[in-house]
């Protein structure tokens, strides 16, 4: 299975404690991670009841706002929050650090072996609690995916309607560059003549498309979708402050002759080193040679594999229980037909 990002979701309850965990591990497949939780009494429940299944970013949004609520009707709620951070902070330290997490997860993750992920995760609680009751739901990401759900939540159309009378953008297509929310930085750190991985949204004429897709043939799939990003070069850079100061404008160039243009949202943060997506990139292509197809069908095959939900272990456990009934019947039925063999043996 491939993926650039992963997400583990968390719901716990501890009767021992007489508490409740909420929180979320977000990664970077083999690198980093960041990690969030609250903890607050048993008595809130009912207003922890969330589904597991939310994008990440709506999860984080419930967190924070319950967060907020449950400190007004509770002052001890920060100091256990607190606390509990520090803890996972030790523990984590104790388990080698975030990146040492972040590749254990990362394995565990690629092999579908749920069971250990939450035997993972109930590791980090041991010292804290006994007698968890826990949930976890996980999801895992590309970079194009991920840049995908960021563009649906952006809102550029004042932006756009104020440009509209210019001719030099509105004649050429649009980009987004790559997004990387952990080791990403701001537009405003790149600079004219940096380079930039983007992917193209969309061609305002058949020609200009076909000339792209000639020139990168497999960044494009069959129906001449850009799948697989392309490397181009930042070449004029402005922000429109009689607009908003929130957005950046840029022009960028890929390959011999394609400008486009992208309004970046300031506050995203984007791939700001370029040398990991050329790694990236070149590993997809040693696979696509290995098994003898194009670099975008490799890319589809992955994205393929990570569009499937991910069950969760509960359901794993589930059918864990029945293969072990199955079993036990099985080994019944063996052993009344060798007591019923030995019988006729010896009595007949």
């Amino acid at each position: 299975m491939f993926f650039d990002f992963f997400s583990i979701k968390i719901r716990g309850e501890s009767k021992a404690a007489d508490e409740i965990y909420l929180g979320y591990i977000f990664g970077k497949s083999r690198e980093k991670l960041e990690y969030r939780f609250i903890c607050i009494p048993r008595r809130y429940s009912r207003q922890l009841q969330v589904d597991l299944q939310l994008p990440l970013p709506n999860f984080k949004q419930f967190l924070s706002q319950q967060f907020q609520e449950m400190i007004v009707r509770s002052s001890d709620i920060s100091e256990m929050t607190s606390e509990f951070m520090r803890y996972m902070d030790i523990q984590i330290r104790k388990m080698g650090g975030r990146d040492a997490l972040s590749l254990r997860f990362s394995k565990v993750i690629e092999t579908g072996d749920f069971d250990v992920a939450k035997m993972e995760i109930s590791n980090l609680f041991q010292n804290w609690t006994s007698s968890l009751d826990l949930e976890i739901s996980i999801d895992t990401s590309t970079y194009e995916e991920l840049t995908s759900s960021f563009l649906g939540e952006v809102d550029v159309g004042d932006f756009v309607s104020s440009i509209s009378a210019r001719n030099d953008l509105m004649s050429i297509p649009e980009v987004y560059p790559i997004v990387d929310p952990l080791d990403g930085v701001s537009i405003d750190a790149f600079d004219i003549g940096d380079a930039i991985f983007c992917t193209v949204l969309g061609f305002n004429s058949e020609e200009e498309q076909k000339k792209l897709v000639e020139e990168f043939p497999e960044h494009f799939d069959a129906q001449n979708n850009n799948t697989i990003p392309l490397e181009g070069v930042i070449i004029s850079k402005e922000i429109l402050p009689s607009v908003s100061r929130n957005f950046v404008l840029i022009k960028v160039q890929v390959g011999s002759s394609f400008q486009a243009k992208s309004i970046v949202l300031r506050s995203i943060r984007l791939m700001y080193d370029p040398t990991k997506m050329r790694k990236r990139l070149k590993d997809l292509k040693n696979e696509a040679d290995d098994e003898s197809i194009s670099l975008s069908e490799a890319m589809r095959k992955h994205r393929a594999a990570t569009s499937r939900k991910l069950e969760t272990p509960m359901s794993a456990k589930g059918e864990g229980a029945k293969d072990f009934f199955l079993t036990f019947f099985l080994v019944l039925l063996s052993v009344g037909l060798i007591l019923i063999i030995l019988y006729f043996f010896f009595f007949s």
